[in-house]
């Protein structure tokens, strides 16, 4: 009888140390990217932009990218091929994003955010390229296992299945293996089901929370201003921004400032050599709704959110004083910036000209609402102002201010407001506001504003591409007080690059888009304009005026002022064609130590839009 046989040996095996990491990378870049596609689903459904196939399609090679990154650890040429050309599609995809595809799509969040969340998916995407490339280099490994499996798995038939005991014809003393087991079958399914759901329960619920970040929002940032405002209570502020539009450029880091409502309301004093003592971008929040017949304090300035509708004269802010120049509104003298805004919302309620007029600078300018509307003078301007808001209804209209930002130095103060007006029976509607204000004679007056209608961007985009923009005024050449702020101006609007580096450093610095997109920070506005696959020009002339034309201090040597022009943006379209839009544009400067900067411009469509 024969002997027994040699004790089973392992077959060795080639290392597999790259497959292993392949493998892990890929599946960890696959439920990054089914994370992605979540909260891309959930956005694109909250948002209305774009349509859901390609999402889907994004998550169903996420998932495959699962399998067949858990396919790595047998090896195997087709498996690591798919695995390798799925990282670096994905990769692709994200680091060739468009930021302006990506900011339509994170219309709802600040610009600031989108600019970190494009960096942080081109990280991604260079990372996801990283990932193909190890599976690249892995296949010579992978092949060998692959096939050193093949070949242990073919002499499976002539292992004994009973030790001692093979099966006829293979010798009793002949040598026998063990192949090493893989994982269960089972129990990677299982992880594939935990990675998946994990990935989509995470990312539903971070669109979620993205999707509703604009009604969040008055809660999320510091406060800004306290005190009682036109409904009667203070509240914290927010730091409430948005996406730039096409033609706006607009972004920021969106920050809030903090403080009490005098500080926020309080003069200059502001260095033009730096950022560290100004005072940062004051962006009220949302304060509950008062009765249609709550007059008007004048304590602070009116918190955003609040709701009211003027039906006395009495309750206007400032009643009593008469302007020096005889324009017959009498009104007592506004002390403070809150004066000022709270004085505007009871003329805009009532629509009431004289009003506005009594809160104009004597050489005031304005755009309006209509693309031929440019008013020059204190009466055209308050008249434009009361045909853009028409008839007010028998209660007056009721005043919601979505959103504030106010910045000063030494008098002035650059304004940017979005106003709700409704009334009964009336759909609100939203103006976008931006203006210049100064302590002329000591009371608050506007020398220059700009309402517009807020048009997203692809409304604006659409049209453009139709021809069917209402053609805008023409801007006449003219500057007042200052050759060197003219050359500024032009100098700034000559390109996209150089209206990036004209702006000032400031944290108050503020840009309005024409999609009525917010955003705050002088340095996060430079930084996404210098992102920006777009060229701009000025189109016909330039409105300059600096701070001499009002401020007999300043006659010698004027340290702000603004400009008013059209701008030619080109951009691309989905389709890679050039596309341009004619755009409003008023913008304020001050002299800083480098020169002219811009600290607040707001870019608008003139309407109608159809």
């Amino acid at each position: 009888m024969a002997g027994p046989g040699p004790a089973l040996t392992p077959m060795p095996s080639p290392g597999r140390a790259l497959l292993r990491i392949a493998g892990v990378l890929t599946q960890l870049a696959c439920g990054a990217c089914l994370l992605i596609g979540t909260i891309g689903m959930v956005l694109v459904k909250q948002s209305g932009n774009g349509g859901t196939a390609p999402v889907a399609a994004w998550l169903t090679m996420a998932m495959a990218g699962l399998v067949f990154g858990g396919l790595i650890y047998r090896g195997g040429l087709v498996s690591m091929l798919v695995a390798a050309a799925i990282d670096a599609g994905f990769g692709i995809v994200l680091v060739t994003l468009e930021h302006d595809t990506l900011r339509r799509l994170l219309k709802i969040l600040p610009p600031s955010d989108v600019a970190t969340i494009s960096d942080a998916l081109r990280i991604t995407g260079f990372a996801m390229i990283g990932v193909g490339a190890v599976c690249l280099i892995a296949l010579p490994q992978g092949i060998r296992y692959a096939r050193w499996f093949r070949d242990a798995a073919a002499t499976r038939t002539a292992m004994s299945t009973a030790r001692g005991f093979p099966p006829p014809p293979v010798p009793v003393r002949s040598s026998a293996y063990i192949i090493p087991a893989e994982h269960q079958p089972a129990s990677r399914r299982r992880l594939y089901m935990v990675l998946g759901g994990l990935a989509i329960g995470a990312g539903a619920g971070i669109g979620v929370l993205v999707s509703s970040s604009r009604s969040g929002d008055a809660s999320a940032h510091a406060p800004a201003i306290t005190g009682s405002g036109s409904s009667g209570s203070g509240s914290s502020g927010s730091g409430s921004s948005g996406s730039g539009s096409s033609g706006s450029g607009s972004s920021g880091s969106g920050s809030s400032g903090s403080g009490s409502s005098g500080a926020a309301s309080s003069g200059g004093g502001h260095s033009t050599q730096g950022v560290a003592a100004q005072r940062p971008v004051i962006t009220p929040s949302v304060e509950p709704r008062v009765p249609p017949d709550a007059g008007v304090s004048a304590a602070t300035p009116p918190d955003a959110g609040a709701v009211a509708t003027v039906s006395d004269a009495g309750a206007v802010p400032g009643a009593g004083r008469r302007p020096a120049d005889g324009s017959g509104v009498a009104l007592k003298p506004l002390g403070s910036v809150g004066d000022l805004m709270l004085a505007q919302h009871a003329a805009i309620a009532r629509a009431d000209a004289k009003a506005f007029a009594a809160l104009l600078a004597a050489s005031a300018f304005g755009f309006g609402v209509d693309a031929g509307e440019v008013a020059d003078g204190r009466d055209a301007v308050a008249a434009q102002l009361a045909r853009d808001l028409g008839a007010p209804p028998a209660a007056g209209f009721t005043i919601e201010s979505k959103a504030l930002a106010i910045g000063e130095d030494r008098g002035h103060a650059w304004i940017a407001e979005q106003l709700d007006v409704g009334g009964a029976g009336r759909e609100p509607r939203s103006f976008a506001i931006s203006e210049l204000a100064a302590k002329i004679n000591g009371s608050w007056q506007v020398v220059a504003l700009h309402w517009a209608i807020p048009v997203d961007d692809a409304t604006a985009e659409r049209l453009a591409i139709l021809s069917r923009l209402p053609p805008l005024r023409a801007v006449a050449d003219r500057q007042a007080g200052s050759g060197e702020l003219d050359q500024a101006v032009r100098a700034a609007f000559a390109s996209r690059a150089a209206f990036a580096d004209a702006h000032s450093e400031r944290i108050d610095a503020f840009n309005y888009g024409s999609g009525g997109e917010r955003a705050h920070g002088g340095a996060a506005i430079k930084r996404i304009f210098t992102r920006l696959k777009s060229k701009f020009h000025i189109r016909d002339g330039a409105r300059v005026v600096a701070g001499g034309a009002w401020d007999p201090a300043q006659s010698g040597a004027p340290w702000i002022g603004w400009a008013a022009l059209n701008v030619d943006y080109t951009s691309k379209t989905r389709a890679g064609t050039d596309v341009t839009q004619t755009f409003r544009v008023l913008a304020v400067l001050i002299r800083e130590a480098s020169g002219w900067k811009i600290v607040q411009t707001q870019w608008s469509n003139g309407g109608p839009i159809h």
